[in-house]
């Protein structure tokens, strides 16, 4: 079962337009709190990083993140 945090993150990425969702990392080089869980997904196989630059990384909706969102939402994501 999913927790709202991980819900959120499928879903933003599921309703973006190239189904990508990023994220920057802070000033003083620490990561956001959802780094850790976008990388919880993609242990999943709900996300693929397909991008990772110096501050900087990108993940991509799988095919099983995408009918994932789309039940939650129960709708075509």
């Amino acid at each position: 079962m999913l927790v709202n945090h991980e819900r959120r993150l499928l879903k933003k990425a599921a309703e973006a337009v190239d189904f990508q969702i990023s994220i920057k990392q802070k000033p003083n080089s620490s990561w956001p709190g959802d780094h850790s869980r976008l990388s919880a997904l993609e242990s999943r196989g709900d996300l693929r990083r397909i991008g990772v630059d110096a501050d900087l990384e990108t993940w991509q909706i799988t095919d099983s993140g995408l009918a994932r969102a789309q039940r939650l939402t129960g709708q075509d994501a």
